[in-house]
This record gives structure tokens, C-alpha cells and sequence, in this order.
């Protein structure tokens, strides 16, 4: 840390302790809030972090005012931002996905990526991301990572997270919080619904994602999110009643490896505490006092009694005054970061009108997609215009939200503004396959499954998805490509077919990518940043 903590602790040294408890609480704004609820809730409680997601400019900044009311402290306003602005904020361009920045492999373009998303960020409102995600999906099977995270590959995610990080916080219009500690990605369950492990050994840690965290430590993160994740290599068995505490009620691991051995001096900010992942551990009263005394500094996301807990644990001593001084001098240095403490009317005339971020997007996506088979030499494909492509689309559901039918325009787009014929089937059966099939000159078989749409638990293919390849009547056709626009680990579920790319990432960047190398109008440039044997090895 390049300032001293003293400076922020005499700033929170004249609040009240309703105040001081409100500084160290991020709120969630849920899609029901309304503005007016809002404002009854921040009279109450005061808080010193709001966190919204999928809300437009104009609503964020109304939340944002509101809280700034009644908070004796400029509000930080957070948003879950780790592939662009889009992710967070209604209306606004989305990069491609963080595996795909492993596979463009180019540093200095997610630097200017990271650049262009603080900037946009911060003219509506959002000053800080709860990214990049820095795990390493080393399981295949991890429903949770998978491509959320950038490699299985240490030396590359710091390179790519640490540009990327390096942008957004360049001009101090937003700041980072790296996650997942202790790290992500190894295990075949969700913290959302569990804790989960990682099970490395305390040496293989410290080389793999201990090296990560001490890096992005030195390149200046300000804030480091904790996940409910346990590490056992470091934990005693008996830390907790069901053996050792996720990373979120952990003191081993938060105290002692994190701010102690690996030296963070920023601020520790908990993963959803609503989670089963850390619900599970304790009884309800004790939760939000038992992140703190292990070392937490921002909790992340309370109910209105969670404020009460933790003020008579303060008032009867079961947490100390000096730990709840100490975690909000440490808001406080986040929120200096964001020159939250600066004339924001200068601050924000310093960004610019126009910013490119479409075109940064779409040079990530050219550059990463991933050509892992081409046995029969079909691509780049040779169709004259006006040839008749269809496209077999299967999907999971969206976070939730069933498919409506549009997910593919984009590649649709590409491939008739090239002029060809184009026709979708989704989810077809394969005895419409059987009917139509002969009817085209290329089909395209099109995957949306990774960690954003597969219900949570299981990235593998369902009945529902499968029935178009039964008697693998579509891979009879001459001209088949099959196409990952997510998890790429899906040639194991179709290791016979013979055509195959990875895009790591379904957005319209992505998509129109993968139609311009399908075309020959551009190469695959991707380089595998996953290793999956004996399919494929990463590449540098």
C-alpha cells in the first residue's frame, strides 16, 4: 500500500458506531429496489457501499445520490464488471469472455480494454469491479470458473489480469478487487450451493495461485475478494465444527495468509455471504461478526439485522472496536483509490465522449478464437453466395432465464451479410435433423454451455440438447462444423466429430469471430490457454 493506514483511521475516528458499522456494509440492489425503498433503507442504516448489477447509467446514479445523502462518507458503488462494462450496466458493450483474453494472449489490448471499461464505468457511476477473476480452472468439471477465469496457467492469468487490472485503475476511475482467495477452479462444485475445496498442497499453492495473489498484490490491487473456499494444506481440521472454514469465516486464511504472509494490505471484501457456501458454517447471528474477526473488511451482502448483530457484538465485545476501525480504514483507503474524496465534476470531465470499447472487443475476439480440429480441411469454408447454412443452436438456460430464441443473431447476421442463406433449429429432435439436413450446403452446430448458463451444477450435455445427435445423423453431412461459445472441454462430449472451435465466449464479438474464420475472412489466431489432454495442449 503506497499510503499510510494512519491517515484513514483518524478519518474514522469521529463516527458514531451506527456510522462505522454502515461504512464496512456493500448493499445489494436487488432488481425489486426502487428508488424509494432505497432511500428508506440508507435513513436507517447508512451504508457505505451499494452494489448493483444490470442496471442502467441513469438508475445507478440515482442510487448512488441517494445513498450519498445520508452516508457521512462518499459512497463506493460497486458492480460485478470482469468482461466489460455490459456485464454490469444495461445498454452498454460487453467484452468477450475472460478465457478468451487467454486465448488472444495480447497484454497491451486488455490493458486499453480495462482502460475504455473504467471510463465508461465511471461516467455511469460504478467505481468498483469485483474483478478480474484471477482462479485458475485447472478441473475441467468446475461449474463455477470454467470461463470465467483466463488459464489453468498461473504465468497467464497474471499477465492478462494484471494488464487488464492495470487499466482500469490507471487513471483511478475505478478500482479492483481480485478473486476468488484462496482460489477457484478446482473443484467439481459450486460455492453457491457448497463449500468447496481446493486441495492443494501448501507448496503447489504457493506456486500456482499464491504466486497470483502475491503479483497482483505488488501490481496494486486495493481490494481482494475472499471466496467460501477452504484450503486445507493451511487450515487445521478442527477449525470448524464441520472441519476447516471457508475463506469468508476463515482467520488462517484470511488473517494469517492473506494480510500476514502474503502482506495485503488493502481491503478484504467477503463473497455473497447469503451463499450456502458460508451460511452453512455458522448460526445466522454469528455470521457477519465472524467475517470481521477474521479479518474481513467489507461484508458483502447484509439484511437489515445483520447491522444489529454486529453492533451489540461490538458493544459487548465479542468483536473489537480497533478490528472494526481497522477494516473501515481500509474502506476508506479503497475509496481514496477512487478519488472518491476528489471533485467529481472534475473528475469525471476528464473522460472523454467516445471511447472504442467495440472495437477493442472485437480485436479480442478475432484474435482468440480457437481452431482445435480441421480433419477434413473445411475451413476456411469455400461456399459461393447464396449457399444454405443451417445452424443447430443447443443451450442451456441464462442465469436462470430460459432461451427466447435470438441468441445467434449475431452469427445469423454475419453469415447473411455475407450472403448466404441461413436458417436456425433449436433444440431440434433428430428426426427433423434426418428431414432437413440434406437441404443445406454447411451446417453449424453451435454450443452455449459454460459456467454462466448451466443451471449451477453440471456443464455436461442434457437429454434435451442431445436428441439432435442421436444416430449422429448431423455428422453424416459433408460440412459440420460444431463450435464451443463457452466451455471449451466439450470435445470430450463429442470426440468424434471432426471439425471443432473453441470461441470461449458467446457475446456478438465473439460470434461474428467465429463466422469471419469459419469464412476464411480472417485465421484463428486463438491460443488454446487450457491444456485438455489428449484433445488439446495449451498454447503460448
Amino acid at each position: 500500500m503506497s499510503r499510510s493506514l494512519k491517515k484513514y483511521t483518524s478519518m474514522v475516528a469521529s463516527l458514531t458506531l451506527d456510522e462505522l458499522i454502515g461504512q464496512l456494509m456493500c448493499v445489494n440492489i436487488s432488481a425489486s429496489t426502487t428508488p424509494e425503498s432505497f432511500e428508506e433503507y440508507c435513513k436507517e442504516r447508512r451504508p457505505g457501499g451499494i452494489f448493483a448489477l444490470r442496471r442502467t447509467g441513469e438508475e445507478m446514479k440515482t442510487f448512488l445520490e441517494i445513498a450519498n445523502r445520508y452516508s457521512p462518507i462518499p459512497v463506493i458503488a460497486a458492480s460485478d464488471v470482469e468482461h466489460g462494462p455490459g456485464m454490469g450496466l444495461l445498454g452498454e458493450h460487453t467484452l468477450p469472455d475472460s478465457m478468451a483474453w487467454g486465448a488472444c494472449n495480447d497484454a497491451a489490448l486488455l490493458k486499453k480494454a480495462g482502460e475504455e471499461t473504467a471510463k465508461i464505468c465511471r461516467k455511469n457511476g460504478v467505481h468498483w469491479t469485483f474483478a478480474p477473476v484471477v482462479d485458475l480452472n485447472i478441473n475441467p468439471n468446475n461449474p463455477e470458473s470454467n470461463i470465467r477465469s483466463i488459464s489453468d496457467e498461473p504465468s497467464r492469468v497474471i499477465a492478462m489480469a494484471g494488464a487488464h487490472m492495470e487499466g482500469m485503475q490507471e487513471n483511478g476511475y475505478m478500482v479492483t478487487a481480485c478473486k476468488h482467495f484462496p482460489g477457484q477452479g478446482m473443484d467439481d462444485r459450486n460455492s453457491h450451493f457448497v463449500t468447496v475445496d481446493n486441495p492443494l498442497s501448501k507448496r503447489k499453492w504457493l506456486s500456482t495461485y499464491g504466486a497470483i495473489y502475491k503479483e497482483m498484490i505488488r501490481r496494486g490491487t486495493p481490494a481482494i475478494m475472499t471466496g467460501h473456499i477452504t484450503l486445507p494444506a493451511f487450515q487445521p481440521a478442527d477449525e470448524g465444527p464441520l472441519g476447516p472454514l471457508p475463506a469468508t469465516l476463515s482467520k488462517v486464511l484470511t488473517t494469517d495468509l492473506l494480510k500476514g504472509k502474503l502482506g495485503f494490505k488493502g481491503c478484504v471484501v467477503s463473497d455473497a455471504m447469503g451463499m450456502i457456501g458460508a451460511s452453512s458454517h455458522c448460526p445466522i447471528d454469528e455470521m457477519i461478526v465472524r467475517f470481521f474477526n477474521a479479518g474481513g473488511d467489507m461484508y458483502l451482502f447484509p439484511r437489515l439485522i445483520d447491522y444489529d448483530f454486529l453492533k451489540k457484538a461490538a458493544e459487548d465485545g465479542t468483536v473489537s472496536m480497533e478490528r472494526l476501525r481497522d477494516a473501515a480504514a481500509r474502506v476508506m483507503y479503497l475509496k481514496d483509490r477512487a478519488r472518491l474524496f476528489e471533485d467529481q465534476e472534475k473528475v469525471l470531465a476528464e473522460i472523454e465522449e467516445d471511447i472504442p470499447i467495440g472495437d477493442t472487443a472485437q480485436k479480442i475476439a478475432d484474435k482468440s478464437v480457437n481452431l482445435i480440429r480441421n480433419q477434413e480441411g473445411i475451413i476456411p469454408a469455400k461456399l459461393p453466395k447464396g449457399s444454405k447454412i443451417l445452424l443447430v443452436n443447443a443451450m442451456e438456460d441464462f442465469f436462470h432465464k430460459p432461451p427466447v430464441g435470438n441468441e445467434f443473431d449475431p452469427l445469423k447476421k454475419a453469415l447473411t451479410d455475407a450472403g448466404h442463406q441461413v436458417t436456425e433449429l433449436f433444440t431440434p429432435t433428430y428426426v427433423q435433423i434426418k428431414e432437413e439436413r440434406d437441404k443445406y450446403d454447411m451446417i453449424l452446430v453451435n454450443l452455449r454451455y459454460s459456467s454462466r448458463n448451466c443451471h449451477g451444477g453440471s456443464l455436461r450435455i442434457a437429454w434435451d440438447n442431445i436428441d439432435a445427435f442421436w444416430h449422429t445423423y448431423i455428422f453424416q453431412h459433408p460440412k459440420v462444423v460444431l463450435t464451443s461459445f463457452g466451455d471449451p472441454y466439450k470435445i470430450r462430449e463429442f470426440p468424434y466429430v471432426k471439425t471443432y472451435i473453441n470461441a470461449f465466449s458467446d457475446t456478438e464479438d465473439s460470434q461474428r469471430a467465429v463466422a469471419k474464420v469459419i469464412l476464411g475472412q480472417i485465421p484463428a489466431q486463438g491460443k488454446s490457454p487450457v491444456s485438455f489432454p489428449p484433445y488439446f495442449d495449451r498454447k503460448d
